[in-house]
């Protein structure tokens, strides 16, 4: 790996678009599909009158034919692409041929449909070997392809210029085109092409179960369907081969007859199936979303996720940055970037039959970058709230060092001058009672009453900003004179094991003494029991109850959200139990 990046080369696997559905709108794609069908049947209806084939199997031919145009517009509606659909109705509707020719005696016409009829092996092979992605991705498969058209054209035109006669209906008009026909040329020829078919169709079956063999997981599963539908397809036209030479039962003969009449959609239908089964495997990738197996953090139980939806257990994840490499054999391995291809999120190292499968591979990376996407903005929401945490601490703490400044600047300041001018004022007042002023000095009484009343005003406000008492003893005589003052006769148990630090212990007297306030307020309440406890569990617990009449609800009304603001504020939680007619109950939880 160099710079981040896995030896070798990635391919990029974008966020799927929607199933290849050609570019056709479905109403035109509909209508090919039912002119088509009624090509199928005039053509078994025009070929069965005949004659010749009275005793044909018109009915099974076309039941296989229109199957496999059933087929063809599964696959227009699931594969990635559309070539597979259209090659299955240019299939099907060459097939036809076969039986036109049946119908039709004109020697000008007729040995055009047969030749026509010797093609759609051509696309037998294409879907054998393009399944299930659709197209020919390796060089072996589109010599295979080249060769087999060139072969079957050109079997075609020789076989059109050297057969004078129908094979199956010798009273259709001798062939205008066999200008070379000598001998036995048009049967040895035949048996020379059923060699070499026989020879492609032994080819393609290895390479397909081949593949199968070497497939792993996900490919494997999907990968069997072809393999059995096309050696299931050459052992019936083996068959039907041996047939033609004659010498078989006439039961045994009707019924090879009925089986190749089938065999039509035996490779059409083994590809729709494959690709229905694709579609239920790639809906395991939305079930990782979905069940949460890849919303799990954590880049080893991502691992483990992708391994399953894959069935790939050698697949791997390999990271951006990461001193990861390749350290097994790199043969029938391939490398997938997720995301960006210049800038991808991860790397999916995987079987390269999976190749062959890219929807999977899509689905499943489409899965992934949406989860990766979801937990990088989860860590910045997470980040963003641990911010707003800290400030709103900042916040609470700020507010609290304030109120003790203003405490200590009117205690130790202002306080302290209204004293000064109290005692002057007063022996202002004894110095003129003793002149025999008393008028001046009863004023000076008044004033100094006044001033008085004064202090002590500024005494409650300075305690109401923080108390000295809370400074100087703590929470216990701190709450203990919130409780004397209350007007409600309260209860109060203060059980702690040490002192808590001066934010937690502002927070539970603020708390206290809003509580308290409240039930002065509006609980009604003849009874309160304030108790501050250490929690088993760590950290402080403070209960507020009253016997009141109930109802308080957080949501509405600002105090009670102040309280719940200024406890998470601090890391705390809180919790109020109000049912109308039975009490109040605040429950607080405070980091110690």
């Amino acid at each position: 790996m160099a710079d981040g990046r896995p030896n070798g080369r990635a391919t990029s696997l974008p966020i799927p678009a929607p199933a290849g559905r050609g570019r056709l709108p479905w109403p035109l794609r509909l209508g090919i599909l039912l002119a088509a069908a009624l090509v199928c049947v005039l053509s078994v209806v025009f070929g069965v009158v005949q004659p010749g084939i009275a005793d044909g199997n018109g009915l099974p031919w076309l039941v296989g034919h229109l199957a496999a145009l059933v087929a063809a517009g599964l696959i227009w509606w699931l594969a990635p692409t559309a070539a597979p659909g259209w090659v299955i109705v240019g299939y099907a509707l060459a097939e036809t041929a076969y039986m036109w020719a049946y119908g039709i005696d004109a020697g000008w016409l007729w040995p055009l449909l047969m030749s026509i009829s010797v093609l759609p092996g051509v696309a037998l092979v294409w879907l054998a070997l393009a399944f299930p992605a659709g197209r020919l991705r390796r060089g072996f498969d589109r010599r295979l392809v080249i060769t087999a058209s060139v072969y079957l054209v050109t079997y075609a035109i020789v076989t059109l210029l050297v057969t004078p006669n129908h094979v199956l209906d010798a009273s259709h008009e001798r062939s205008r085109y066999a200008v070379l026909a000598t001998g036995d040329v048009a049967d040895a020829l035949g048996r020379v092409h059923a060699g070499v078919m026989g020879a492609f169709a032994v080819v393609v079956a290895g390479v397909v179960l081949l593949r199968w063999a070497r497939s792993s997981g996900a490919a494997r599963q999907v990968a069997f369907i072809m393999p059995v539908a096309f050696v299931l397809w050459l052992v019936i036209g083996v068959a039907w081969s041996l047939v033609r030479l004659g010498g078989w039962p006439e039961h045994l003969r009707l019924v090879v007859e009925d089986l190749n009449a089938f065999s039509v959609v035996l490779v059409p239908a083994a590809y729709a199936t494959g690709l229905i089964r694709m579609r239920t495997i790639r809906a395991r990738a939305v079930d990782l979303v979905q069940t949460g197996q890849l919303s799990e953090t954590g880049h080893d139980r991502w691992d483990g996720a992708v391994k399953t939806v894959l069935g790939d257990r050698t697949a791997r994840l390999v990271w951006p940055g990461s001193q990861r490499t390749t350290d097994r054999d790199p043969r029938g391995r391939a490398m997938s970037s997720v995301g960006d291809a210049d800038a991808p999120l991860v790397y999916i190292e995987h079987d390269a039959a999976l190749l062959d499968n890219p929807q999977l591979l899509r689905s499943v990376s489409a899965s992934l970058r949406i989860m990766i996407d979801n937990e990088r903005l989860t860590a910045e929401l997470r980040h963003s709230l641990r911010e707003v945490s800290r400030s709103r601490l900042r916040i609470v703490q700020a507010a609290d060092e304030a109120r003790r400044r203003a405490e200590r600047d009117l205690h130790d300041g202002s306080q302290q001058q209204l004293f000064s001018v109290a005692l002057r004022l007063r022996m202002a007042s004894d110095a003129a009672r003793a002149d025999g002023q008393l008028a001046l000095a009863d004023g000076l009484e008044t004033t100094i009453d006044q001033l008085a009343s004064a202090i002590k005003e500024l005494r409650e406000l300075a305690r109401g900003l923080h108390p000295a008492l809370l400074a100087e003893g703590g929470l216990a005589p701190a709450i203990a004179e919130l409780g004397r003052r209350c007007t409600v006769v309260t209860k109060v148990a203060v059980e702690l094991r040490e002192r808590p630090g001066q934010l937690i212990e502002s927070t539970v007297y603020y708390v206290v003494s809003e509580c308290l306030a409240n039930v002065t307020k509006y609980s009604g309440a003849s009874s309160c029991e304030v108790v501050v406890s250490d929690d088993p569990d760590g950290g402080l617990r403070v209960v507020v109850a009253d016997d009141g009449v109930g109802g308080a609800d957080p949501a509405r009304g600002s105090g009670l959200r102040g309280l719940a603001d200024r406890v998470d504020a601090v890391g705390g939680t809180m919790r109020v139990e109000s049912p109308i007619g039975a009490g109040t109950v605040v429950s607080i939880h405070l980091p110690g």
